[in-house]
């Protein structure tokens, strides 16, 4: 997986979205286009068509993105000619697109020239649904359909302008070009082949960092990448790169200073220790894979505190049921007894000690001892002995840890 891949975005789905127009007073056009929203898969390959022939010059853009944008555009613009009102995410896409584009160096002029194209797009679907009876009712409305396209031309024209004057006040453009560079040109996967050491110095050396140094690495997902930006993009030490619906963020590690010894305050999957910029892209998967799997909760997600989670999600795809006679048994306690049962085996499963479980849990070694037998009986597993331990631990990872009741 990298962070080019739509499972690793967490974003709305083109195809999930509901056109549902409300009773209108001109229902010959709203019906022409509810029939077009039956073809938009249509309208999507027609604009990758005539996208080929259009060039971003040196600007790295993944075909993933082209894609998405070209759904997520077509969808908005067959909103906005049925009179409905947008999606929450296709309200700030117009924002969105241009702040990426700016970001990743596509000249302004053939991006427009891109979007410009959905014109002609929306009009050859148009003209095939409504057919030959339906061409007074095309012309009667071609304003509306070039207004519209106009109007989101404008948007994204003037979006662009302000991304672009804001990454050049901050110094940001040619720094932002060569993360883009970085995640893109495959050089986590197999530097050797894709990309030549002097290529990688030059980008180091573009970033101010050696190619060679040991970084560490922040996933962040859509949820929370607004408080990131906020808190890191005035930074000097630390990198962003935002895409589909993520945010990277690394810098090199520093003894006794790191992410890990000072949390930055909101959800975020964390991986330390890359050794090589090299190294980054491939982090940058593995930490937003953490950041998904740490879900709200505020704090470092690691492998050390979600392995047993993503343990269980694999074991469950592969093994479909696995852990189900452990949570069946524990769902027939009572919530009280299995939030102790749940507190004691966590505990003692990272600690692997009578003596210190009793001390964090604040309960005689006795009481210990038999909560760890209790939950022995409740599902059949040994937590004193590893291999049944690992299992247990895996199984139980889905329930939420909460405090018992006093």
């Amino acid at each position: 997986m990298s962070p080019d891949s739509r499972e690793s975005t967490g974003s709305l789905s083109a195809r999930s979205r509901v056109f549902n127009p409300p009773p209108s007073t001109e229902p010959e056009w709203t019906g022409l286009i509810e029939r077009l929203w039956k073809e938009r898969s249509l309208l999507v390959s027609d604009f990758l068509e005539r996208f080929a022939d259009i060039s971003y010059g040196q600007a790295s853009v993944p075909a993933e993105d082209v894609y998405r944008t070209a759904e997520d555009t077509m969808d908005l613009l067959l909103f906005r000619m049925a009179g409905v009102e947008l999606p929450p995410d296709l309200q700030v896409l117009p924002r969105e697109v241009a702040r990426r584009r700016a970001s990743q160096g596509v000249p302004l002029d053939a991006f427009l020239e891109a979007i410009r194209n959905d014109f002609r797009v929306l009009w050859k679907g148009l003209e095939r649904v409504a057919g030959d009876s339906g061409i007074a009712l095309l012309v009667a409305n071609m304003t509306r359909v070039l207004d519209t396209v106009e109007g989101y031309v404008s948007s994204i024209q003037q979006a662009y302008a302000e991304e672009e004057a804001r990454l050049t006040r901050n110094k940001q453009l040619y720094r932002q070009r060569i993360l883009s560079r970085l995640f893109n040109s495959g050089i986590g996967i197999n530097s050797e082949e894709t990309a030549a050491a002097g290529e990688v110095q030059d980008m180091a050396a573009a970033l101010g960092v050696q190619a060679d140094d040991t970084f560490e690495v922040l996933g962040v997902a859509a949820g929370n990448i607004a408080q990131a930006q906020r808190q890191f993009e005035s930074g000097s030490r630390a990198f962003l790169y935002e895409h589909a619906g993520a945010l990277y963020i690394f810098r090199q590690q520093r003894k006794g200073r790191s992410w890990r010894e000072a949390g930055p305050g909101f959800p975020a999957g964390y991986v330390p220790d890359v050794r090589g910029l090299v190294g980054v892209p491939p982090a940058a998967t593995a930490a937003l894979v953490l950041a998904n799997q740490g879900g709200a909760a505020v704090g470092l997600a690691t492998v050390e505190n979600t392995w047993m989670a993503i343990a269980s999600a694999l074991l469950e795809q592969t093994l479909p049921g696995f852990s189900a006679q452990v949570t069946e048994a524990l769902n027939q306690c009572t919530p009280h007894e299995r939030q102790r049962l749940l507190q004691v085996a966590r505990i003692y499963g990272r600690t692997g000690s009578i003596k210190e479980t009793s001390e964090e849990l604040y309960c005689h070694r006795n009481t210990t001892v038999n909560r760890l037998h209790s939950l022995q009986q409740v599902i059949g597993l040994d937590m004193t002995i590893p291999e049944e331990a690992a299992l247990a631990l895996v199984a139980m990872s889905a329930y939420e840890e909460k405090p018992p009741a006093l």
